[in-house]
Order: C-alpha cells, then sequence, then structure tokens
C-alpha cells in the first residue's frame, strides 16, 4: 500500500513498527498502543523492529484491516472500534512473544509481605476474581493479565484494571479499578514468594500440595507467552525465580475462603 504513515516505539526491549494509511487511524493505534502497554513505551526512530502492524482503512469498501507482520496474521473488518479492540490485545501478546530480556507469563500476581504470589493460570478459570479477592484481603495488586519475570527472576508490575466477567449467560466481561476496590497497586519489583497453580472447580476441596521446583516449572512452561519461540530464556528465568519460593498448586471452590487460605499457606510456609 502506497503512502504509508509509519510510527515506531520500544516496549519492554522490542522494537514496534506501526503503519497506515489513515493518519487519524494511525494516531489511534499508537493512543491504544499506550494504553494496551500502560505506557510502558518510548517512540524512537530506530531501524530494529521485532514487530509489524499494518492498519488501514478501505472507504469505498468499508473495511479495515490489521496485518500483523507483513501477512503472518490479517484481521479484516467492518468496525474500526472492533479493530482497535483487537489491535490492543495484540500489541500486548507481540511484545510479550517478542521480549528477550522478559519472561511474560499469562497469570495474576499480588504482593505479600514483601514478595509476589504469582498465579499462573488460563482464562475463564477464575484468576481475576481471585486477584480481586486477594487485594481487598490487603495484597497489594500486581497483575491479572501478566506476571512480567525480568533476567534475574524478579516480578514487575502490570496494574490494568481488574477484569472481570459477569455471573450472565454471556459472561459479560467489565472492569473495576483497585481504588474502587480499596486496594493498593505495587510499584516495586519484587522476589518470587510463591508460584501457585490454582483453577476454579464447583464444590472443589481446599487441598494444596507442595511441588518440587521441576515439577512447578514444567507446570507454568505453558503459560509463558513466549515459550514457542524463546524456550531456553523461559527456563532460565523461571529456574532463577523460584529458586527459594514455594511451589504448590490445588483446586479451589468459594474465591473469598480460598483467598485467605492461600494467605493463611504462604505465611505458613514462606521463609
Amino acid at each position: 500500500m502506497n503512502n504509508l504513515e509509519i510510527a515506531r516505539f520500544t516496549s519492554y526491549g522490542v522494537g514496534v513498527e506501526i503503519r497506515s494509511n489513515d493518519s487519524a487511524l494511525l494516531a489511534e493505534a499508537l493512543d491504544v498502543a499506550k494504553d494496551a502497554l500502560l505506557g510502558k513505551l518510548r517512540t524512537t526512530r530506530s531501524t530494529k523492529i521485532d514487530q509489524y502492524f499494518e492498519l488501514s482503512s478501505d472507504d469505498r469498501r468499508g473495511i479495515y484491516t490489521l496485518d500483523r507482520n507483513n501477512g503472518d496474521y490479517v484481521a479484516p473488518g467492518p468496525s474500526k472500534r472492533g479493530l482497535l479492540s483487537f489491535f490492543n490485545s495484540m500489541v500486548r501478546v507481540s511484545v510479550a512473544e517478542a521480549a528477550h530480556k522478559y519472561v511474560f507469563l499469562h497469570a495474576g500476581v499480588v504482593g505479600w509481605r514483601g514478595k509476589a504470589i504469582v498465579l499462573p493460570a488460563n482464562s475463564f478459570k477464575g484468576k481475576s476474581t481471585l486477584v480481586k479477592a486477594l487485594v481487598e484481603m490487603g495484597a497489594e495488586y500486581y497483575s491479572d493479565d501478566f506476571a512480567i519475570l525480568d533476567r534475574t527472576g524478579a516480578v514487575h508490575p502490570f496494574a490494568r484494571p481488574i477484569s472481570l466477567r459477569a455471573a450472565d449467560s454471556d459472561f459479560t466481561p467489565y472492569e473495576v479499578t483497585v481504588a474502587e476496590i480499596g486496594g493498593r497497586i505495587g510499584v516495586a519489583p519484587l522476589p518470587l514468594g510463591m508460584l501457585f497453580l490454582t483453577s476454579y472447580a464447583a464444590r472443589a476441596r481446599w487441598n494444596p500440595r507442595i511441588l518440587s521446583n521441576g515439577e512447578g516449572i514444567l507446570a507454568t512452561l505453558p503459560f509463558a507467552i513466549a515459550i514457542k519461540k524463546r524456550p531456553e530464556l523461559c527456563l532460565r528465568v523461571l529456574k532463577l525465580a523460584t529458586d527459594r519460593a514455594i511451589i504448590a498448586s490445588s483446586s479451589r471452590g468459594d474465591v473469598n475462603g480460598c483467598a485467605k487460605k492461600l494467605l493463611d499457606f504462604f505465611d505458613k510456609h514462606a521463609d
């Protein structure tokens, strides 16, 4: 496509280029990227780019298109709002996949007594609901989306609004801020204190089992966003992070009862 306008930035060490044939659309996409990455980006003129996005508008056909990495993923549609919403998710995942200085886990994170409690889980497993309950009990909010570990194994905050789903037939998504629930947001990187693998199951009993480091790492690796592209980095960072951490697993039922039991479990087993 001719006459493309370009914006470039870096985020978590990843170079990103956004291109568009529509200057207004490009500006909106850049604003979306800033929101998606919580402002953790810096505009750059560097040509070292890891991820490319092209957002185009075709007024004649009424179609908007998102193209990632020159045909790697193409998503056309009639809605600009839908396109930008999809780009919001895609740019976060793309940075997580391409990062070479950090390992991103799909996980919730809270801070408790100066250490991070990381809760790896997929969507629809109650991760955000548990994070919210922990924050309401006094834990610091770090993330309900990504646990971001640097090369030393320290866990960094990624404090987006907590994303929840209503208990209706459509599981309608909505967000709450930490301020709305009277919580606190953590700002400093924390050493990993506990890696806890859990998911909601009806009538499940709380029965935590301590895992070995090897068991915990193997169970956590599938939640690493870059596991297919950078398996060695993911494994090395998880080994460092879990060296002195508690690693455990349990199914859970009621979220509020589980949140208290989880914090009590940590207090009992922490150094």
